[in-house]
């Protein structure tokens, strides 16, 4: 029988809490915590929506001298700090890391780079290093004196879902592999950007019909996965498995920023990892709040896997770019482990059946997790108790 992959250890931070319970207990909780106003002095960005990541009162690792800590960005403080929560008890050197950032630059240099840059200002490599996409990921392993396979991964949206893969596949090699992402792109030129594309909206509601885009959110989690039969030799607490990974993409037949309408990529990556599975509980939707993109999922979700519930957890907590597949990941993780799902928040006109207005339990021990990304990317995943 095959070896299992084991989630043993998990942190996150995001706009609900600053630790997994604190997360998902707000997460359930009926109360909603609108988005607040993007502060900017960019006049086209004024009026704009985000969901800022709660900063936690961060313990400084021992690895790390005080000084380097907090010349770093807000980022990069979470990056540790999910880690931090997810290490648990590990006393090894032998750790892969993973981790990711799309939009990781230090919030107090976002503005002022480009007049440096023009000017030939200095910019010190303490900053400098951290406009780099796998910053993070080389400050782990640092920090903690992990000297396993280090790495970043980029696929957009889709960064946390490829990112877990490509742990499972470290494990071949190592035995204890850290998985995460972490951004914060609630700044001027990612606003900026995403606004230009037409995708962010001024509520975030997905699958309801007043949707129009997407709130930008912040955030970062962190997974520890190992072998079944490395946690239980150990005695870790194993919160769940990840059971099958699948991508896709929609080839020539999506666009650089929409997907193909009959979901090509998304509907071969559901059907890779339900295959052999009976029962699933429910699917964590990509579910961003789009226009277009939330009835083509929801769609799609039900040929696959007909009459199955569909939550996004972006009602709460916006798109948060790189951390979001794992987020949503550990969202799900302690869905299953805890038997419910929470409503779909600020969903007053749905035409989708199971699309529910309430807090739903479960009977299954699987559930589907869907990230899709610009190209057409699609990835889903699998996840058991």
């Amino acid at each position: 029988m095959a070896d299992r992959i084991a989630v043993t250890g998990v942190g996150i931070v995001d706009t609900l809490g600053t630790s997994p319970m604190e997360c998902f207990e707000n997460m359930l909780d009926d109360n909603y915590v609108h988005p607040v106003e993007f502060e900017t002095e960019i006049e086209s960005l004024q009026g704009l929506k985000c969901f800022k990541t709660r900063v936690p009162e961060y313990d400084i690792p021992d690895g790390i001298r005080k000084p380097m800590f907090n010349s770093l960005s807000i980022a990069s403080k979470n990056a540790l700090h999910v880690v931090q929560q997810a290490m648990g008890d590990i006393d090894s050197t032998d750790v892969a890391v993973v981790f990711s950032s799309l939009a990781s630059k230090p919030e107090t240099e976002a503005g002022p780079f480009v007049d440096r840059m023009r000017g030939g200002k200095r910019l010190s490599p303490r900053t400098s290093v951290q406009f780099l996409n796998d910053f993070s990921a080389g400050l782990i392993s640092q920090t903690f004196d992990f000297r396993g396979a280090c790495v970043s991964m980029d696929a957009a949206c889709a960064t946390g879902l490829y990112s877990i893969d490509y742990g499972i596949h470290l494990l071949k090699t190592h035995k204890h592999v850290i998985v995460g992402g972490t951004d914060t792109p609630a700044v001027d030129d990612d606003m900026y950007l995403f606004n230009q594309l037409g995708a962010l909206g001024t509520t975030s509601c997905p699958f309801d019909k007043k949707r129009d885009g997407f709130i930008m959110g912040e955030g970062a989690g962190c997974l520890m996965l190992e072998k079944e039969s490395d946690a239980i030799a150990r005695g870790a607490n194993i919160i769940g498995y990840v059971n099958t990974i699948s991508h896709h993409t929609d080839g020539a037949l999506g666009s650089p920023t929409a997907p193909d309408l009959n979901m090509t990529g998304a509907i071969a990556s559901m059907r890779d990892v339900t295959k052999d599975v009976n029962d699933v509980a429910f699917v964590n939707a990509h579910g961003t709040s789009t226009p277009i993109g939330d009835d083509l999922e929801y769609g799609a979700i039900q040929q696959v896997i007909p009459n199955t519930p569909v939550v996004s957890f972006k009602s709460k907590v916006g798109h948060s770019l790189a951390s979001s597949g794992v987020n949503e990941t550990i969202y799900t993780l302690m869905c299953l482990w805890n038997q419910v799902i929470p409503k779909n928040f600020n969903v007053d006109d749905c035409d989708h059946e199971f699309v529910y207005k309430y807090k739903h339990k479960l009977k299954h021990k699987t559930a589907v997790k869907n990230s899709f990304a610009f190209g057409g990317k699609s990835s889903s995943i699998l996840l058991e108790l």
